[in-house]
């Protein structure tokens, strides 16, 4: 089974040196400047009006959302390494593949708006403005993180960000108390 799969490797990597990489002329590469989408309409319960029917994205909000995906994506997978080498101890609860919730929130609320989030808290966390730096070593316990250390994987804080909750559904509660203390 090694042998074939040795072979079957060295061909593929044989074959792919062979064949070398043709260059794009720049004059065919053309990109546009906005895209489209549309929304398929969905059923309404207790609605007047559903989202609405198509909606439309810059060149540049997209790729600043994507750079933003792929931050987190890379941050949560540090996290992983870290936690599989002993660095993390306790809970590490990654949000690896839910990128787009983070970013998505992010761009849908104004900078001012408050978050309160459930236990997978580092994406949400670098889209409210803390640093990845800020991020691991608070994972890692270190004094330079957002809550010196001191808070793990759950408790992230930034401004308007008040971190995770382990508890479920506990966000709704704890976003009345701060919308009751006027912290809004």
């Amino acid at each position: 089974m090694r042998k074939m799969l040795a072979a079957v490797l060295s061909r593929v990597v044989s074959a792919a040196a062979r064949k070398p990489a043709r260059p794009v002329p720049a004059a065919s590469c053309t990109y546009c400047s906005d895209a489209t989408f549309e929304i398929p309409k969905c059923d309404l319960y207790r609605l007047e009006e559903g989202p609405p029917g198509s909606a439309a994205l810059a060149r540049q909000d997209g790729l600043r959302y994507y750079r933003a995906m792929l931050a987190v994506r890379r941050l949560e997978l540090k996290a992983d390494q870290l936690y599989k080498q002993k660095l993390i101890r306790g809970f590490c609860h990654l949000c690896d593949g839910q990128e787009a919730c983070c970013v998505g929130l992010e761009a849908a609320i104004a900078p001012s708006d408050h978050v309160i989030t459930s236990y997978r808290a580092h994406g949400v966390g670098y889209t409210r403005g803390l640093s990845a730096r800020a991020i691991l070593a608070e994972l890692t316990g270190r004094r330079g993180g957002c809550a010196k250390g001191k808070g793990g994987s759950m408790h992230l804080y930034a401004r308007n960000f008040y971190g995770g909750n382990g508890i479920v559904g506990a966000q709704g509660p704890l976003g009345d108390c701060v919308h009751m203390c006027g912290m809004e």
